[in-house]
């Protein structure tokens, strides 16, 4: 009787191919998933359970992604989207600043000049496949001050949609009025914690 080598892996017996004798064949037995067909199930799971949650609906349970092992807790970590922070930007040849400060919980707190805002900020969780994030914001409360541009925010102002784009690093972005680059401002700078 022949010997069949083992699987260094998982320590069970590898399949000699028919075919091609000098081939082997690793085959996992049957009370074990494959590791990456896990994973991908848990990714997939994860993916759709974002989508459904994205557009307002109850995931159905047999999509929710499995609770993480004790060793991927810290992977599991909701990522905080590059946006959250406080970023800066003077205008140039002027010594007027813009200081604004995205919270995770969707509100900006604004300084540009003489006028403070608060705002409400929905932005994308992902990038269109030209590097744009649409971010529209709504001004919720303002000190009725003029800013760097010498423009007034009144409260309740209606919703503005702009396009801002990040720097590869995350540590800088512009700000433009569409998804191209023509009507552009910045770079904001990310304020140091």
């Amino acid at each position: 009787m022949a010997v069949l080598p083992h699987c260094p892996l998982h320590n069970h017996p590898m399949k000699i191919s028919p075919r091609i004798p000098k081939l082997l064949i690793h085959r996992f037995p049957a009370n074990r998933q494959r590791p990456a067909l896990q994973l991908a199930g848990a990714l997939l799971a994860a993916l759709l359970s974002s989508l459904a949650a994205a557009q307002g609906l109850k995931p159905s349970p047999a999509i929710v992604a499995p609770a993480p092992a004790a060793s991927s807790a810290a992977a599991a970590t909701p990522t905080v989207h590059p946006l959250v922070g406080t970023w800066s930007w003077t205008l140039p040849g002027k010594t007027c600043a813009e200081t604004w400060q995205y919270r995770a919980d969707g509100r900006r707190l604004g300084t540009s000049g003489e006028e403070v805002t608060q705002a409400d900020y929905q932005v994308s969780a992902a990038a269109t496949t030209a590097g744009f994030y649409p971010l529209t914001e709504t001004v919720t409360n303002s000190n009725g001050k003029r800013d760097c541009s010498g423009d007034l925010h009144a409260d309740g102002d209606e919703s503005v949609v702009r396009f801002i784009q990040f720097s590869p690093k995350k540590d800088q972005f512009i700000v433009c009025k569409a998804a191209s680059l023509e009507a552009c401002f910045g770079p904001l700078r990310r304020v140091p914690d």
